[in-house]
């Protein structure tokens, strides 16, 4: 059974707007699929009512970054099955993208100041055209870079994306979120709606045993395996040919699989889409996976 449980859309970080993801669910034969936009939940009802049309099983879905904690860097975790009409969760995600929206304006602002003094005749981006590249209420770092590419672009001005995420890390520009929720209120949150908490793409993080170990004694309950090939933010990913990373790929999600039946954590798969590039979907019986806890 081929499914998804980690797709995104246009109302976060994605390039695919959510009336779309079940139809090209349906192109790769998906059967079971979840969206979860960072820190909001405006994909649905749209996407429910397409995914019906579609006959697509849709599990409604949110993921939620923590704050740094215990030697933890910008851990995700994946909330499925939850009541998107829970009230608690409705003003959390607003406090979360307020504050979300919040840091990204303040960013923008260094990235401005970084590149006006590196680049004579730098016109500063204006935060509005960073927005407009969003449907949702979550504006993301790919906006910001998006939208700073094309204008040194028009000004003639070459920036590479990586050079520009570089950027991005530096002290004096990057900015922190002034709400951030820990693991424990992350799962705690997902829980009172009604949904799994999941830790998402285990071997981003410096430490995935620890950090599996760490979210299933706060009461997690599932972990991701992961379509790693195409996300190479993950330098061990990237450093490799692309032919090398399938292979990089199954040794990390066969050490997820281990790791989860020594801390008794359920399994599912996905592929972390955001329409940028590679596939949605999973076979289960890549892995041996039972999903009836989903079910």
């Amino acid at each position: 059974m081929k499914i998804d449980t980690h797709v995104h859309t246009t109302c976060s970080d994605g390039k695919v707007s959510a009336a779309w993801i079940p139809r090209l669910a349906s192109t790769f034969g998906i059967q079971l699929i979840a969206i979860t936009d960072h820190d909001t939940i405006s994909a649905y009802p749209e996407a429910f009512l397409e995914a019906e049309r579609c006959r697509i099983k849709l599990l409604p879905g949110v993921e939620l970054s923590t704050k740094d904690e215990d030697g933890h860097k910008d851990v995700h975790v994946v909330g499925l099955k939850i009541d998107t009409e829970n009230m608690e969760l409705r003003q959390e995600l607003k406090q979360l993208a307020d504050a979300r929206i919040d840091s990204r304006k303040r960013l923008l602002d260094n990235v401005n100041t970084h590149l006006s003094e590196r680049y004579q005749g730098w016109e500063p981006v204006r935060f509005d055209a960073v927005r407009r590249r969003t449907s949702g209420v979550i504006v993301g770092k790919p906006h910001i870079a998006a939208e700073i590419i094309e204008q040194a672009r028009k000004l003639d001005i070459a920036i590479l994306k990586e050079d520009l995420y570089r950027i991005f890390r530096l002290p004096e520009v990057e900015t922190k979120k002034a709400h951030e929720l820990t693991m424990e209120e992350c799962i705690a949150l997902i829980k009172k709606s009604g949904g799994l908490p999941v830790l998402a793409h285990p071997f981003e993080y410096a430490r995935p045993d620890a950090v599996m170990k760490k979210f299933q004694r706060l009461g997690g309950v599932g972990v991701e395996l992961c379509k790693y090939r195409h996300k190479t933010k993950v330098r061990a990913i990237r450093e490799i040919e692309p032919y090398e990373r399938i292979i990089m790929e199954r040794q990390m999600n066969l050490k997820t699989v281990e790791m989860a039946q020594c801390y008794n954590l359920k399994l599912t798969a996905c592929s972390d889409y955001h329409g940028k590039g590679g596939e949605p979907g999973m076979e289960t019986e890549e892995y041996g996976i039972n999903i009836n806890w989903l079910l």
